[in-house]
């Protein structure tokens, strides 16, 4: 999913409910996880998806599967929510950086506009335009595979399925990562550096020009407006990004940002 093509089978909620029949057990062998994630008399002559999601999980080092022994990790630290898995997973996110996940994610967030007008994301259109941009075969049960984890993780909302950039889940779980002391006020270029260092998959491949795009500038004024941060504009502070434009809100250059703290 992570490492190689994606796919349709391994899901957010198949991959953190095998951690956690995983962890309750302590350890487990491979045939009888597999027996609980697919019971024998439900999946009789159905496709399996069991391998997928179980490959998925060692990508995500959330398991180790030796000798047909599966087991967390020594060091792994328990997630006990889906919300600390969701966290986890951004946090691990820069390692597949050279991956299909994480090619076709910063393509498609940095569509802006663009991605309105596709009505689904693997309508033809789409997938040509994706296999152009990565330089891979994109194909539509890929793409299929990819929305699940871009809505979890919080890129922005699938509505059926067409993509809506909007990624305040995912900037505020960043936010969470970034050790920002509450109250706080940081020059923007500090903010960003910090940012980068889990969020990098949301902005384009060169931000040399500082404009953000609509999932990155939409997550940032829902934050403002819950008063969860504050955007500050100084005219007379030269370093500052530019938010996607809009009528509506917020819409001067951010020169620096108070972290109020996030909501849970």
């Amino acid at each position: 999913m992570f490492v190689g093509n994606m796919v349709t089978e391994a899901i957010p909620a198949r991959i953190f409910a095998l951690y956690r029949i995983v962890e309750s057990k302590k350890g487990i062998s491979r045939r009888d996880l597999q027996n609980l994630m697919e019971p024998p008399g439900i999946y009789k002559g159905a496709s399996p998806y069991f391998p997928a999601v179980l490959r998925a999980a060692e990508e995500l080092k959330l398991i180790e599967n030796k000798d047909n022994e599966v087991k967390l990790p020594d060091e792994k630290k328990q997630l006990k929510t889906i919300d600390d898995f969701r966290k986890y997973i951004i946090s691990i996110l820069p390692d597949f950086k050279d991956g299909q996940f994480w090619k076709c994610s910063n393509i498609v967030v940095n569509m802006n506009e663009k991605i309105f007008k596709y009505k689904s994301i693997a309508d033809s259109e789409m997938l040509n335009y994706l296999s152009n941009q990565t330089g891979e075969t994109i194909k539509a049960p890929m793409i299929r595979g990819w929305r699940f984890w871009a809505q979890f993780l919080g890129f922005g909302v699938m509505n059926d399925m067409a993509f809506l950039p909007n990624a305040y889940v995912y900037v505020k779980d960043v936010a969470a990562l970034m050790g920002l002391e509450k109250n706080k006020e940081y020059p923007i270029s500090d903010f960003m550096t910090r940012f980068m260092q889990y969020g990098q998959i949301l902005l384009p491949q060169a931000t040399s020009n500082r404009n953000l795009n609509i999932a990155m500038s939409s997550a940032l004024r829902e934050l403002h407006d819950n008063g969860e941060i504050e955007l500050k504009y100084g005219s007379d502070q030269e370093m500052k990004w530019f938010l996607y434009p809009s009528k509506e809100l917020f819409d001067q250059p951010v020169s620096s940002i108070v972290f109020k703290g996030v909501k849970s």
